[in-house]
């Protein structure tokens, strides 16, 4: 009788140990509600982009200096104000170069004067040598005497001319029709061309249209090609949304800190004149689509579940392997299965991935009680 109580107490501890093991690893969780949120994987179209930070100019910007030196006596210009190419912009004292043209033109006086004496004496000379009277050395001489005063005619002419150039240069005119976007000189300032030519106004063409300077990674530029969409937004108008078209894509490298990265130029329209030279954008450059792909929120690609989710607690440790984590469902429980998968292109939302990842398996993409889902964009 005794032998008989005892047999089913000896398997209560195997039933119970066996159990533990069958849970250990085979987890299954009976509550109804996952603390995770999940997200379906699709497939469609995918767009491709490429985001960067850019910065507005205007599509053709003139920096008009002096090129002579003197005091700003008049300013007829402003910030903002619309030139038309030839509009005199300063002036510049006129005074000196003034004096240096009255200067030159008395020095080519006096030489012409002095041409008209040695063709006199050349002509006298003439007849004299005709009729013996005078040595051929003198009329030799005579006549070398005029060709050396014609050519100091010719270069007091030129003296004459460069003085006419620099007192032209006082007068400051607009190399082209556009709007006064800096102005860097007051009335009674001197400006000085001794070294380089200083600048006194910055013109930009035409703002209707301007360009939109975005510097790539050396990863994302080859995508990108002369003719695609651009994107951006600026601070100052957060809720609108603008476009251009990529027009250069330049192969001048810039390194930065160890980045390289080159310039990609875009034209803008602009035709209520909103945007302003400088401004900063965020740009997202449409490179092309993906038809077919299976694409999953770019937040499933970072997160990670809580140890204790898992079968395999090593996967959490594992290096330059990307695993989602998809929930799986039954009527009375639920698990977290991770799998492997390669990463393809994304449009800063979604992202496409290849595995065996069947359409519609619900991957996780955060925590349900709490917000930290280990970055990314949730859509």
């Amino acid at each position: 009788m005794k032998s008989s109580l005892k047999k089913p107490l000896v398997w209560i501890p195997l039933v119970l140990l066996a159990g533990g093991m069958l849970t250990l690893f085979f987890p299954r969780h009976h509550s109804k509600n996952p603390p995770f949120v999940t997200r379906p994987v699709v497939v469609g179209t995918l767009k491709k982009t490429v985001t960067a930070t850019g910065r507005l100019k205007a599509l053709k910007t003139v920096h008009v200096g002096a090129q002579v030196s003197g005091i700003i006596m008049k300013i007829n210009v402003d910030f903002n104000s619309h030139v038309t190419k030839g509009e005199v912009l300063a002036q510049i004292d006129p005074a000196i170069y003034q004096a240096q043209v009255a200067q030159a033109e008395s020095n080519l006086s006096k030489i012409s004067t002095k041409i008209s004496l040695d063709k006199i004496q050349l002509n006298r000379d003439r007849d004299l040598l005709d009729h013996h009277i005078i040595a051929r050395s003198t009329y030799d001489s005579d006549q070398a005497q005029m060709m050396m005063d014609k050519a100091s005619q010719r270069q007091l002419q030129a003296a004459l001319n460069l003085a006419r150039t620099d007192l032209s240069y006082t007068t400051i005119r607009s190399p082209i029709d556009g709007v006064v976007i800096s102005r860097k000189v007051q009335i009674g300032q001197t400006v000085t061309s001794a070294f380089k030519t200083p600048r006194l106004f910055t013109i930009a063409h035409d703002l209707r249209m301007m360009r939109l300077d975005t510097r790539v990674s050396e990863a994302d530029i080859g995508s990108i090609v002369s003719g695609q969409q651009v994107t951006f937004r600026v601070p100052a108008y957060p809720d609108r949304l603008f476009s251009g078209s990529v027009t250069v894509v330049r192969d001048h490298p810039r390194t930065v800190s160890h980045v390289v990265t080159y310039d990609v130029l875009s034209t803008v329209p602009n035709p209520d004149t909103a945007l302003k030279p400088g401004m900063t954008a965020t740009v997202t450059i449409h490179t092309g689509e993906i038809a077919g792909a299976l694409i999953v929120p770019n937040g499933a690609l970072v997160y990670r579940p809580p140890t204790r989710y898992l079968k395999d607690k090593k996967i959490l440790r594992t290096k330059n392997v990307t695993y989602l984590f998809l929930l799986k469902r039954s009527r009375t429980a639920w698990s977290i299965s991770p799998v492997p998968v390669t990463v393809g292109a994304t449009d800063g939302i979604r992202t496409q991935v290849t595995g065996p990842i069947p359409s519609g398996a619900q991957v996780i993409v955060r925590d349900r009680r709490t917000a930290h889902h280990g970055g990314g964009l949730i859509p």
